[in-house]
């Protein structure tokens, strides 16, 4: 009897993390795809980000080399899927999750346009940040005009 206890706890602790995992995915939802261009091709390597708009808080993943992506926990609510890769424009997607939901999206990426990068540079104002102080320069003419107790240039 006693063998038995034994054998029956140690089922029960293996098989724990998989009752675990089972109930924490009942909360949760998936979002997978396809990428393919406007000849049907895959296109691998596009940036994909599936962004918690209550959270505002990202999830980013990459396209494999057959064109799919996955996100297996995503947390419930609404999302806005955006793909993307240099020289096709950004598709976006906006869905809402729910309880064990799990969203196939084929999504379509069209050759982008001639776009212009204007690039402009400037240098910025030197900022102390470390000190929140207001200071000043005091010139050589104030010094002599100030009225100061005792003339302490270290009162100024």
């Amino acid at each position: 009897m006693h063998v038995l206890r034994i054998v029956v706890l140690a089922a029960t602790l293996i098989h724990l993390p998989v009752l675990l995992f089972a109930q924490q995915s009942v909360d949760l939802a998936s979002v997978s795809g396809r990428v393919t261009d406007a000849s049907g091709a895959v296109v691998p390597g596009a940036i994909v980000t599936a962004k918690h708009l209550g959270t505002n808080l990202s999830d980013t993943t990459s396209t494999a080399g057959d064109g799919r992506f996955r996100f297996p926990y995503l947390r419930l609510g609404s999302y806005d899927i955006a793909v993307s890769l240099t020289g096709f424009t950004t598709a976006t997607t906006q869905l809402t999750l729910t309880v064990g939901s799990a969203f196939e999206l084929p999504v379509l990426l069209r050759v982008g346009g001639i776009d212009t990068t204007v690039n402009v540079s400037t240098e910025a104002p030197v900022l102390e940040a470390a000190r929140s102080q207001v200071a000043g320069t005091v010139s050589q003419a104030e010094v002599q005009t100030l009225p100061l107790n005792g003339r302490n240039f270290l009162e100024l």
